[in-house]
């Protein structure tokens, strides 16, 4: 039965799948989501410390907790000065990191995407804050091809953006909270005017343009970015990833590693990182040269964090693997932490 036991998690393991990352405000946690509704919560204290030792002992590579946060994946994580904010099926929850290294910890809040006809729980695949106006809003977009916007203070749904065919990949704000951009399994990526809920003000489909597309690996687009002056765009999935100027509404830039599908892309400084289903983590310039391809321990990434919180910046991969990669200099992988199933 023992032996059973330990075959069971040796299993369960081998298939972890790291959805999801967030670093806490402070930058000295890590939390990361998984396919079994854990959310695993690392201490980086230890080894972030400029003037300790960066390669940790290996009992501080495993969460200092572990929450059953949801019943199945938690697809999507996201945090403020005060939550861990997690996405499961129709649910999302928000969780004090004042108390998140306790077992016992339990949400503060929960907000319920509402449910269709069929009375399905819809996956949250999204979460994003905007912190810009009077009051933080939350953004979430998932399976039922709908993305929401909530008043984090109050709880209230504000809007309901619609228009997508199918389910939604990401969802994203720009950096004045006036443009909201989602990428969806429909082929599209649809840009919203945060102020003028209603139908969405442009419909991009990169599948459609012929340096993009790429028939024998769909039309879905798994990630969405936009850059802090709302200038570009980065976007890619079965379609070829590709940097978008704005004003235009056209790519301009290939972002292209091999046949590798994007499932990931943010702008960092004067620097894209984008991954997806290959093992790298990679940087590109705006020209579309690469700046560096960063092996990872996942054969595909669907998660990067970034904290510039800590002593020094820390880039945070996940995806098909229990192990998280950890880039103390985004040019290389420094060690990785463990986050077991059990």
């Amino acid at each position: 039965m023992v032996l059973l036991c330990n075959i069971m998690d040796a299993l369960r393991q081998h298939y972890t799948i790291v959805f999801s990352q967030v670093f806490s405000p402070c930058g000295k946690y890590l939390a990361a989501g998984n396919n079994y509704g854990k959310i695993g919560v690392f201490s980086l204290s230890g080894f972030l410390n400029e003037e300790e030792n960066s390669n940790p002992k290996h009992e501080s590579k495993f969460p200092v907790c572990t929450l059953q946060a949801h019943d199945d994946s938690v697809y999507a994580m996201t945090s403020n000065d005060k939550f861990l904010i997690s996405g499961g099926n129709g649910v999302i929850h928000g969780w004090r990191w004042t108390d998140v290294k306790s077992k016992e910890t339990k949400p503060a809040w929960s907000l319920s995407i509402p449910q269709g006809e069929n009375l399905t729980m819809p996956e949250v695949n999204s979460l994003c804050l905007s912190t810009k106006g009077e009051r933080p809003a939350l953004y979430a977009g998932g399976g039922d091809n709908k993305v929401y916007c909530w008043d984090l203070e109050s709880g209230t749904l504000q809007m309901t953006l619609e228009g997508h065919t199918d389910y939604i990949h990401c969802v994203t704000v720009s950096s004045t909270s006036v443009k909201c951009a989602s990428a969806s399994e429909d082929g599209s990526v649809r840009i919203w005017d945060t102020r003028k809920p209603g139908e969405a003000v442009h419909i991009l489909e990169p599948h459609k343009h012929e340096d993009l597309h790429r028939p024998r690996y769909g039309k879905w687009v798994g990630c969405v970015a936009l850059d802090n002056q709302d200038d570009w765009m980065v976007c890619g999935g079965g379609p070829r990833c590709y940097l978008w100027h704005m004003r235009s509404l056209s790519p301009v830039t290939p972002l292209v590693a091999g046949e590798e599908t994007a499932t990931v892309a943010t702008f960092y400084d004067d620097t894209i990182i984008t991954a997806g289903s290959r093992p790298f983590v990679y940087h590109w310039s705006f020209a579309g040269d690469i700046k560096a391809e960063v092996p990872t321990s996942a054969s595909s990434i669907y998660s990067i964090a970034i904290s510039e919180a800590s002593p020094q910046k820390v880039l945070s991969a996940g995806g098909t693997s229990y192990k998280l990669d950890i880039c103390t200099n985004f040019m290389y992988r420094d060690f990785s932490l463990f986050f077991p199933s059990s």
